[in-house]
């Protein structure tokens, strides 16, 4: 009998976790697993704290602390708010560990040996003040799409358009408020248009029974052409690029964060690790549809050039998003549930909001959480759910 390992999204370490995470992603992945556990299924459900990438520079620059202070204040946090909420992993890991690092640097290198990657020099942004190359996220500007003067150098959140620093208008630096300039860097890219061809095109083709707004985004994408992408990056948050001369370059958090997966998995069975990502063995990610492109192209590209057997997805169930009192949830506008605060300000109801969550949970299209339909649903559907089945056992 197949093994089955689910992941669940590695919440990202700038931040405490709240509602709409938990519907579209951990909710739904702890009930899977706990179904597979008692159909007597061999299940491994693994996760972690995301810890590397700009975000989490830019706010320990804001505050005057370490990276490092950031990571281990909101792992800490997120780690207990998933324990009080029941969530039953089998364990919560994280990229900032010691097997994490040597996991990542060891796939690099594994590829690298294969000739899996592209030595690109190219033109990137640099700040003259600050001294050092700009990430897609040190780089503000306009949107060139909807004029948005907050946009970042990969997305403008306020359309949601994906973009390259280029492409901004008015670019600034996070950093230091400069304006940027040019200047020569060389990074390890990984040829997706070539693996395109030769996988990617009958691997996400194959896949008949996935949700259409993954298989949609996905095929767009191929449609599109894909394109070369850098698996390194000028900064000095990070794993570091384990070769010589490559001093102020660290992996890309999207090359090394879903290896996180694997990494949890080596502590959590350090003595057959191998049997959960290999062989006869189901791979399920839970995601938002935010990270499609990352679990349903990157990292099966990823696990493919790797090969030894390497399992690649079988089943992405990626939601929607979950809105709040009918606006968006936004971390940045503080407009959002708090998981943590929930669990201090309503203790002991963990399992009304597992039910009102579950029940509007964003499968197919975004969905809307009010405080006055979570009073409602407790009050009629789950009471009359109880009541029913006190009925019934007396009966």
């Amino acid at each position: 009998m197949a093994k089955t390992t689910i992941t669940a999204a590695l919440p990202y370490a700038n931040g405490p976790v709240h509602i709409g995470h938990l519907a579209g992603v951990y909710l739904p992945a702890d009930t899977y697993a706990r179904y597979m556990r008692l159909k007597g299924e061999e299940t491994l459900f693994v996760c972690g704290s995301d810890e590397h990438g700009v975000p989490i520079t830019l706010r320990a620059k804001k505050e005057g602390i370490t990276p490092q202070d950031v990571v281990d204040r909101y792992h800490a946090l997120i780690q207990e708010s998933f324990e009080k909420l029941d969530i039953n992993f089998d364990i919560y890991s994280r990229t900032s560990s010691e097997t994490h690092k040597q996991t990542s640097q060891d796939f690099f290198l594994n590829l690298l040996k294969k000739g899996a990657f592209k030595e690109i020099t190219s033109e990137q942004f640099f700040d003259p003040e600050a001294q050092q190359f700009l990430a897609d996220r040190y780089i503000t500007g306009d949107c060139p799409k909807c004029q948005n003067p907050g946009a970042y150098g990969d997305q403008c959140e306020k359309c949601g358009s994906t973009l390259s620093p280029n492409e901004l208008v008015n670019p600034k630096s996070a950093l230091s408020g400069a304006t940027p300039i040019l200047k020569d860097t060389k990074n390890w890219y990984l040829p997706l248009d070539e693996i395109q061809e030769n996988f990617l095109n009958n691997y996400i083709n194959a896949q008949k029974d996935w949700r259409s707004t993954v298989l949609g985004q996905c095929k767009s994408w191929l449609n599109d052409g894909l394109k070369e992408r850098a698996m390194t990056r000028d900064l000095n948050w990070g794993i570091p690029v384990p070769v010589e001369n490559a001093e102020g370059k660290v992996l890309y958090v999207w090359f090394e964060a879903p290896i996180g997966y694997i990494s949890a998995t080596k502590d959590a069975r350090p003595n057959d690790w191998e049997s959960w990502w290999t062989g006869d063995t189901n791979l399920v990610h839970f995601i938002g549809k935010d990270n499609i492109v990352f679990h349903c192209i990157i990292f099966p590209a990823m696990l493919h050039l790797r090969g030894d057997n390497y399992i690649v997805p079988k089943q992405v169930p990626a939601n929607e998003f979950l809105n709040l009192e009918g606006q968006k949830i936004s971390t940045s506008r503080n407009w959002a549930v708090w998981l943590n605060e929930y669990l201090e300000d309503l203790p002991n109801r963990q399992d009304e909001l597992r039910f009102v969550l579950h029940s509007i949970a964003p499968e197919t299209k975004d969905s809307e959480f009010t405080w006055k339909d979570y009073q409602t649903r407790i009050n009629s559907e789950l009471v009359g759910i109880l009541e029913t089945l006190q009925i019934g056992f007396w009966y």
